[in-house]
């Protein structure tokens, strides 16, 4: 049975002259299974043409993997949007893989441009690169390079001996304190692991997710051992990075009436039953809800978040 709260998916904008472009690269490229699914405009705002463009990793053994996979979502957008801006909150998404440089070699022979992998002080071995619309992707490998193993089977999607993970979507905060209690005490989220890189790099990165399991250290989350444990999950985790050295009133651009036009980054939608749903929407006072299964709200940084009980 799968389990029932669950990151559904992230929503970016597509230009529409490149989403035959953006299908290509998910699809064909990174080996992403396709889905155009209509909806209704009045249930989700930010589809203007009522279709959603879904790609994900479906693992076809649903007795060994019991956590729904979490899609990248992208709706055509016909007027101008930005992706990259000041003050930017949405980061990237990350793609979780066992053997990093094997997909970039993949990618390379595809006619995608991407550096090798590197290992980033303690955090991971990683790389990174953008689609066709400009947004960033991370690939991360599931191991540090100290403790990487190379494996013969390849063969999957971009080269993989299995089925890679959208195993991050990040975003960055103004709050620590208050975006970290929203996560855990309003959505119900559990923080798995937080990373502080060093005085070289002034900030901190936190990881929640749905799920009853616990890292190895949860007497210390910042503690080395739970990073690659928290990779290995196979289930998406909201990624917060908060900067220590803004101001206090320092704010992130993370919504279209911020000054910055539209976002390329719309949101992004959690699935979750219907008692806790309704609990959020409760202590939401800002919460707009479309009925008993759907419920828009935003995070305190602004970032838009869709419920769904469905």
């Amino acid at each position: 049975m799968s389990v029932k709260n669950y990151i559904k998916h992230n929503i970016l904008r597509v230009q529409e002259h490149k989403l035959n472009s953006i299908i290509h690269f998910y699809n064909k490229v990174c080996g992403m299974v396709y889905e155009c699914k209509t909806v209704s405009n009045n249930d989700y705002p930010y589809c203007s043409d009522g279709k959603l463009h879904l790609f994900t990793y479906k693992h076809t053994d649903t007795q060994t993997n019991t956590h729904s996979p979490t899609s990248v979502c992208f709706v055509v957008e016909k007027t101008k949007f930005s992706v990259s801006y000041r003050n930017q909150g949405y980061w990237k998404i990350g793609l979780v893989l066992q053997d990093v440089n094997k997909a970039v070699n993949y990618l390379n022979k595809e006619g995608v441009s991407v550096g090798p992998g590197s290992q980033f002080v303690d955090v991971g071995f990683l790389t990174s690169l953008c689609d066709p619309q400009g947004h960033c992707i991370e690939l991360l490998q599931d191991t540090f390079e100290g403790n990487f193993r190379e494996r013969e089977e390849k063969g999957g999607p971009l080269d993989q001996p299995y089925l890679p993970t959208l195993g991050q979507i990040t975003i960055r905060c103004a709050d620590a304190e208050k975006t970290c209690k929203f996560y855990s005490e309003v959505l119900g989220m559990k923080l798995l692991c937080t990373e502080v890189p060093g005085n070289r790099y002034p900030f901190t990165l936190y990881f929640f997710a749905y799920t009853q399991e616990t890292p190895p250290r949860a007497d210390d989350l910042a503690a080395v051992e739970n990073r690659e444990w928290t990779y290995q999950r196979p289930y998406c985790q909201i990624e917060i990075q908060h900067r220590h050295n803004t101001s206090s009133d320092f704010a992130y651009v993370t919504g279209d009436e911020q000054g910055a036009g539209t976002l390329g980054h719309a949101g992004f939608a959690l699935h979750v039953e219907k008692e806790l749903l309704q609990e959020i929407a409760g202590k939401c006072e800002g919460a707009h809800v479309l009925g008993e299964n759907l419920v828009y709200l935003e995070d305190p940084d602004g970032y838009l978040i869709q419920l769904s009980s469905d």
